[in-house]
């Protein structure tokens, strides 16, 4: 009986951390594709900036519905730098989210760090 709680507790910490790591890399990995996505669509509709952010947020330029993974605009800043010259670059990033972790004596939440895509605009 002994023997099987000390192997079950070590077995359920490192499934358990299994399935943490496969979810921040899917939650990381699914917030870069938004960012790619909105500067892609911002390197060709360049004026209109909060439209790159509602593409960050919402997969839309709309702006309506829900963020994904709780992402609001507050937490993705879009920049244009270098208007007019060949350095002419659209900058989206994301910061300010947070993902939970489920695993024994990791348990909470905490922040992720700021994904930023910068991407030329088409002139």
């Amino acid at each position: 009986m002994i023997e099987a709680a000390l192997t079950l507790s070590l077995f359920l910490t490192m499934l358990f951390s299994i399935y943490d790591f496969g979810w921040i890399l899917f939650f990381h990995q699914t917030l870069v594709h938004q960012a790619r996505t909105a500067a892609r669509y911002g390197a060709v509709n360049p004026g209109d900036l909060t439209a790159v952010q509602n593409m960050a947020v919402y997969s839309s330029t709309s702006g309506n519905g829900t963020g994904l993974f709780g992402i609001v605009p507050a937490n993705v800043n879009v920049t244009r730098s270098g208007q007019g010259t060949t350095a002419d670059r659209i900058t989206v990033t994301i910061s300010g989210y947070q993902y939970t972790v489920i695993t024994l004596g990791w348990a909470g939440a905490y922040d992720g760090k700021p994904i930023t895509v910068s991407i030329p605009v088409e002139n």
